[in-house]
């Protein structure tokens, strides 16, 4: 059955998760990716990862990602979280959220090149959750801004978007990487640029450590069954972490670095699968990472 899909209807999707400023590591790895000469037919993006799919989707090459890397260089905390009065009244609950989405609003509609997701060069297709079920919600068409606010939309972070008669928030609610979502979409190739978080490997030494850490092995867990379940309907090859690095998603000051490691993750990964001359190519391992 895989072998039949591998032929020449081969669809080829990358699926970015989220992660905040550590979506970083994604550009390093759509660097690689793309200086291999492999594309996606398609994208499904969430949170952070539905902005940088959205933005590859309308400039899909080098000079795309060039731009997306000049882009994230430039970018400051205060870009995503401003301080100000939502802050201040989320803290004393007069609010549902601590940080406004305008700041977010802005730099997406300063910096993509498309008002409809249905417009874009590449199909791309974002992963939202709604606030009432939890369930998710994949949209493919529509105006692009509020899709990747509601994808984007943390939970207690930022303000729930509504879309239709539905309140979405950040997709990762439902799924942060949804696998399912490309396989249904008709994905027979799969890349998955995940984020490692590095919670996941220290040691909790405080309540919201061992929270963050319950966090990442849901994550990864969850990563690490989607793969099980679809590895025999698709070719999965999850991008792995070279090892975790220790930034906060709320910091953006190790952007270049974050880059930089992503970049070398998706170039060692990419060396390892690459044929020799006296053997022929094997099917590729999709064994996750703990990302």
């Amino acid at each position: 059955m895989l072998q039949r899909l591998l032929g020449t209807d081969r669809k080829v999707a990358f699926v970015l998760s989220g992660g905040v400023s550590l979506g970083a590591i994604q550009v390093g790895m759509l660097k690689a990716l793309f200086e291999a000469g492999i594309k996606p037919d398609f994208l499904v993006g969430t949170s952070v990862g539905a902005i940088n799919a959205a933005w590859i989707a309308g400039w899909p090459s080098k000079e795309g990602i060039a731009k997306l890397e000049e882009i994230w260089l430039g970018l400051r905390r205060d870009d995503v979280f401003p301080l100000g009065w939502a802050a201040a009244t989320g803290l004393l609950g007069k609010t549902n959220h601590l940080f406004s989405n305008g700041a977010l609003r802005r730099l997406i509609e300063r910096n993509l090149p498309y008002e409809r997701l249905e417009n874009a060069p590449v199909p791309v297709h974002v992963v939202t959750s709604e606030l009432k079920s939890g369930s998710a919600v994949v949209l493919s068409s529509g105006p692009t801004v509020p899709s990747l606010l509601a994808s984007c939309a943390i939970p207690g972070v930022f303000p729930p978007v509504t879309i239709g008669r539905r309140d979405l928030v950040d997709g990762g609610v439902a799924n942060h990487t949804s696998i399912d979502a490309a396989v249904k979409l008709g994905a027979t190739r799969i890349y998955v640029l995940a984020i490692s978080y590095p919670w996941l490997y220290e040691e909790p030494t405080n309540a919201l450590g061992m929270a963050l850490q319950a966090l990442a092995r849901m994550v990864a867990q969850r990563l690490e069954s989607e793969v099980a379940a679809y590895q025999d309907t698709a070719e999965i090859i999850v991008i792995p972490p070279l090892e975790p690095m220790a930034v906060s998603p709320a910091d953006f000051s190790h952007t270049a670095e974050l880059i930089e490691h992503g970049y070398e993750s998706a170039r060692k990964m990419l060396v390892a699968r690459r044929p020799t001359r006296a053997q022929p190519a094997l099917r590729p391992s999709t064994e996750p990472s703990a990302a």
